[in-house]
């Protein structure tokens, strides 16, 4: 996905992916309610996991604290 902006890696195969919603990106957050030009695109062992629109939301699914760059 040419559009990410940044990841991190989590335990038990979690990345989260900051990444520009437009193409595929874009359609697929509008299917889960999720609109603006950016947002965290959440992964486990590169299935689905949610696209967060903010550091908030993300942090209601996510432990920030096990974060690291890969």
């Amino acid at each position: 996905m040419e559009s990410d902006r940044g990841s991190w890696v989590g335990p038990d195969g979690l990345r989260v992916t900051a990444v520009r919603l437009d193409g595929a990106h874009q359609v697929w957050a509008r299917y889960t309610g999720v609109r603006g030009q950016s947002a965290f695109l959440v992964t486990r062992d590169g299935a689905f996991v949610g696209y967060y629109r903010s550091v908030e939301e993300l942090a209601e699914v996510v432990d920030l604290a096990d974060l690291r760059t890969p």
